[in-house]
């Protein structure tokens, strides 16, 4: 899977960590933009219901940010509970997994904005149901 290393334990239990140097796609860096993306979800959920308004860009915007969110929080559970140097396997079967999930969510995101009314519409009329 792109941008995963395999991981390699150096030393034993007791030498001291390393602190690895800074990458901006992870540590604080990524920790912040998962913030920021799960902040700005908030008024583009709200917006919407609110106002009464559908943007489609608005709708597409919201979608696809709540894709991209999802599809991190999955990939941290994978990282966390299967990591590569335990489950070698299983960590690239769920990663391939993610991924085919991901795309095919999007393909339906697509579809829905496309050739139907978007979410939040659709939403609204389950809610109103």
């Amino acid at each position: 899977m792109a941008g995963h290393q395999k991981q390699v334990v150096h030393g034993t239990v007791n030498d001291a960590v390393k602190i690895p140097p800074p990458d901006k796609s992870h540590g604080s860096y990524h920790w912040s933009f998962e913030r920021v993306l799960a902040a700005s979800l908030v008024p583009l959920a709200a917006v919407p219901f609110a106002s009464g308004a559908v943007s489609p860009l608005l709708d597409a915007t919201l979608c696809s940010l709540l894709l991209v969110h999802t599809h991190m929080g999955f990939a941290a559970c994978i990282t966390d509970y299967f990591p590569t140097r335990e489950f070698p396997k299983t960590n690239r079967a769920m990663f391939f997994a993610l991924y085919g999930g991901t795309a095919l969510a999007l393909y339906g995101i697509y579809l829905v904005e496309t050739k139907d009314v978007g979410i939040t519409e659709t939403i609204k009329k389950v809610w109103t149901a």
